[in-house]
């Protein structure tokens, strides 16, 4: 492992790289675009903000992830799956989120008059958007998740590969993982179709929403329902709890499948894995000196 691993503290030139500095200017960039039409309600543009945070985190974890893996014998490390999946998935969605944005605040200046009759394609796009991108990052997680040591000559896979996989993540926790999301994500999605249809017949149940041009040529605010709050909340604080899951389990693995691993290397391989395994988790580091 690079002797950088060591710090306890990195610098912030080691924490970026070129995509992570592309992927802010593009958003920034479309968000000044957004707030240019001056928006008075914030709440929309809370939305892409969020998704775009998780976007970061992944894509931060995804570009040090080198200072996890080792020269031969290498140990993988993908607790979370692949992140630079998670963070392409969920840039993807912030970004249409912003255009959807930018959209409507464009219509409510200067086409007030017909803004009424879009907005719920764009309530029900939006919140679409924005739901599935947390849970997209599900959907093959168990391909991905895992911890691996690889051995052979110059790093290669061996022709027995899949006797190197320690951990990974249970079918059955996957199930639970995924199917727990994807009926949020139905859910959510159901109901905000049923309440977007409610609210066109009795505006009295939601709440009002200000866009960039209500009151021009005459408009009245939007009216949206409550669950529009809560679908901000709830998408990702499940993700986070399901991804919070994920990591224990894989980090969690039988001592005894570890040593069969092992077994066939020489005794200072062994010893050098084993500290590595040390080094990547405190959870791993504890379970093996308790073993």
């Amino acid at each position: 492992m690079s002797e950088d691993s060591d710090k306890f503290y990195l610098p912030l030139r080691d924490l970026i790289n070129e995509t992570l500095v592309r992927d802010i200017v593009i958003f920034s960039f479309l968000f000044l675009l957004v707030i240019t039409q001056v928006w008075e309600n914030i709440t929309l543009l809370l939305f892409p903000l969020i998704t775009f945070g998780f976007s970061i985190f992944f894509r931060i974890i995804n570009i040090n992830k080198w200072r996890t893996k080792f020269d031969n014998p290498t140990v993988v490390y993908n607790p979370l799956g692949l992140e630079k999946k998670h963070a392409n998935r969920l840039f993807f969605s912030a970004l249409f989120q912003l255009i959807l944005i930018f959209w409507v605040g464009a219509e409510s200046l200067y086409n007030p008059h017909i803004i009424d009759r879009y907005f719920p394609y764009f309530n029900w796009l939006f919140i679409f958007l924005y739901t599935f991108g947390y849970f997209w990052i599900f959907i093959d997680l168990w391909e991905n998740t895992k911890i691996e040591i690889i051995f052979g000559a110059n790093g290669k896979k061996s022709a027995k590969d899949h006797e190197s996989v320690i951990s990974y993540l249970k079918i059955k926790h996957f199930k639970l993982i995924l199917i727990t999301n994807l009926l949020i994500f139905l859910v959510l999605n159901i109901v905000n179709s049923i309440l977007i249809l409610t609210l066109d017949q009795d505006p009295l149940l939601g709440v009002q929403l200000n866009l960039p041009g209500t009151g021009s040529a005459g408009s009245d605010p939007l009216v949206v329902s409550f669950l529009l709050y809560l679908i901000f909340i709830i998408s990702p604080v499940i993700a986070g709890i399901s991804l919070f899951f994920n990591n224990r389990e894989v980090n969690l693995f039988n001592k005894k499948d570890l040593d069969k691993v092992l077994k066939p290397l020489p005794k200072d391989t062994q010893m050098v894995i084993l500290e590595n395994l040390k080094v990547l988790n405190n959870k791993i580091r504890n379970q093996l000196n308790i073993e």
